[in-house]
């Protein structure tokens, strides 16, 4: 994959870059078929058009970017562990309701799933730690989803509790910096690098595919379309001359190690 200088935009042009994608020719590329908060989406993508890849691939880059850049901010995680405390009570309540109900089969499965899904008296594991959440979190979602508790859950309709404690569970894991099968967090400033590198990698690759295809689509409606897709890279490129890299990015053996490029020069005209 060629480079095209996409590792010298700043960490703040790559995040405002997210609003670029929804206007011009970009705002006609509907995603919501595939934008789910777990990233992997039921409908598929290996099937879906290539726009909406390309869309998908960069806000999801820019978006795991943002979410590096949140990470250590205390007010941020604290908000976080809030709504994973809430989530916890929420469940804790609902099941000793539901465990004083008078249909001894749906009484049954509210103690069951108290038994398997809470800690203590219900609400133990709002004291722990952020990271022991998680794995609390998960290990509820993991539990609720099979035989014989997913019967369980049906059967009192908890779905809607795990669900949010599910969500809970992965706001509070990515805003720690977690990632799946990661213990615990990884350093704030490796995460950045990280996903810095990942921005990169995605717009290069985006860039090419859109660069290969305008090289290979005759004029016309289609060949107009790309160029406007392409327009706002071309822009972001613009704004981002080559500079000196930093000490930091310099000894970074992850970073994208690109060319110095000449100056990006735009169409004369760009459609609508």
């Amino acid at each position: 994959m060629s480079g095209h200088g996409y590792s010298f935009v700043t960490d703040k042009a790559f995040s405002a870059f997210a609003r670029d994608l929804e206007l011009g020719a970009w705002k006609g590329v509907s995603i919501a078929r595939y934008d789910v908060p777990s990233r992997v989406p039921t409908a598929s993508l290996f099937e879906a058009p290539r726009p909406v890849v390309w869309k998908v691939r960069a806000l999801w880059s820019i978006a795991a970017l943002d979410e590096a850049l949140g990470v250590a901010s205390a007010a941020a995680l604290a908000e976080l562990d809030a709504e994973w405390d809430a989530a916890q009570r929420a469940l804790h309540l609902f099941l000793a309701s539901a465990a004083e109900g008078r249909d001894p089969a749906h009484r049954d499965a509210a103690i069951r799933l108290r038994g398997a899904l809470l800690a203590g008296a219900g609400t133990e594991q709002t004291q722990y730690g952020y990271d022991a959440e998680v794995d609390f979190g998960g290990h509820q979602v993991a539990i609720a989803s099979k035989a014989p508790r997913s019967a369980d859950v049906k059967k009192v309709g908890a779905s809607a509790y795990l669900k949010r404690i599910e969500e809970a569970t992965t706001a509070l894991a990515r805003g720690l910096g977690r990632s799946s099968g990661q213990t615990r967090a990884i350093a704030r400033s490796k995460r950045i690098r990280e996903a810095m590198t990942a921005c990169t990698s995605a717009f290069n690759a985006i860039h090419d595919e859109i660069s290969w295809l305008l090289a290979h689509t005759p004029s016309g409606k289609q060949r107009e379309l790309l160029e406007a897709l392409h327009a706002p890279f071309l822009a972001l490129l613009e704004r981002s001359p080559p500079r000196a890299l930093t000490a930091d990015e310099k000894d970074d053996d992850t970073a994208t190690a690109e060319p110095p490029r000449p100056r990006v020069h735009r169409p004369e005209s760009t459609p609508a």
